[in-house]
C-alpha cells in the first residue's frame, strides 16, 4: 500500500566509537521505497533485526567513506545474499566513494564465490536528481573528507540528512527545503581541533534562521551527550535522535 508520506526509521545514532550507541543511519520509506542512509560497522545487526526480509531495502546512499559510514555494507550484502535476495541494489553515492566501495566488496567476498547473486546498480550524485519516488539534492559539508548532505523530497515534504562535517553555505542552503534536518552534531561548542564535525552552537543558530524546520542531532560525541541534552531540553525545535524511534513527515 502505497503512502502519501516519509517514515524515517531511526537504527543508530552513535558516533564512530560509541560503545552505547550503534553507528548512525537512517531508513527513509515513502510509496513502498526504502532508501538507507549509510550503513557503518555496528549497523548489520540492527537493519537486520528492524526488516529481516532480504528484498526490504531497495538503495542504499553513502554519505562519505569512513568506516562508521561504510564498513556495514559487505555483512548486510552476505547476509541479503544467503537469505535469498532477489532484487537489484541500487547504490547512490559520489564516484570518488564508489571506488572504495568496489575495493571493499570485493575484499569482503574473496573466497565466498564468483560474484553477487543479485544485480547492483551504481548511482552517481553528479547526475542523479531522483532516487526511487524521491526528488534528491546534495550538498557538500565541511568534513576531513568528501561528505555530501542529501535532501529528500517525497508529496511536498523534505527530510534532509547531513552525513558528518560542518555546516556550509550550501548545505544550509539545502536545508531550507527540508521539515527535518538529521544533523551531525558531535560537540556543544566549536573546538579547532574538531573542526571538521558541526557543533550545537552552529546548530541552534541554523534553527534560528529557519524556524519552520525541525532539527534532530545524532553522532553526538560520547562524552557531550549529557550536556547538550542539559542544553536543549525543552527546546521544541532540536531535540537528539533516538535509536528506534520512528518519524513520520506530513
Amino acid at each position: 500500500m502505497t503512502s502519501d508520506y516519509m517514515r524515517i526509521d531511526v537504527l543508530g545514532v552513535g558516533e564512530a566509537f560509541d560503545p552505547n550507541f550503534a553507528n548512525s543511519s537512517v531508513v527513509v520509506t515513502a510509496a513502498d521505497f526504502r532508501l538507507l542512509i549509510d550503513c557503518g560497522a555496528t549497523i548489520a545487526g540492527h537493519l537486520m533485526g528492524k526488516f529481516p526480509d532480504p528484498d526490504a531495502i531497495d538503495a542504499i546512499y553513502f554519505t562519505h567513506m569512513h568506516p562508521d559510514h561504510i564498513f556495514g555494507l559487505v555483512p548486510v550484502m552476505l547476509n541479503w545474499r544467503d537469505d535469498g535476495r532477489s532484487k537489484p541494489l541500487h547504490i547512490l553515492c559520489s564516484p570518488q566513494l564508489r571506488t572504495h566501495l568496489e575495493k571493499l566488496m570485493e575484499l569482503g567476498f574473496t573466497g565466498l564465490g564468483s560474484a553477487w547473486p543479485f544485480t547492483i546498480i551504481w548511482h552517481s550524485i553528479l547526475d542523479t536528481d531522483m532516487i526511487g519516488p524521491f526528488d534528491c539534492k546534495f550538498a557538500r559539508s565541511d568534513h576531513s573528507v568528501q561528505n555530501h548532505a542529501i535532501l529528500l523530497r517525497y508529496a511536498n515534504k523534505g527530510f534532509a540528512y547531513s552525513g558528518d562535517g560542518n555546516v556550509t553555505a550550501d548545505t544550509a542552503a539545502l536545508f531550507t527545503g527540508a521539515d527535518l534536518v538529521f544533523q551531525e552534531t558531535y560537540l556543544t561548542r566549536h573546538d579547532p581541533q574538531h573542526a571538521a564535525h558541526c557543533d550545537l552552537e552552529t546548530v541552534l543558530q541554523l534553527a534560528s534562521d529557519m524556524p519552520g524546520a525541525r532539527f534532530w542531532l545524532y553522532h553526538i560525541k560520547r562524552d557531550v551527550r549529557a550536556e547538550m541534552a542539559k542544553i536543549i531540553q525543552g527546546n521544541e525545535q532540536v531535540r537528539m535522535a533516538v535509536p528506534g524511534e520512528v518519524i513520520e513527515i506530513r
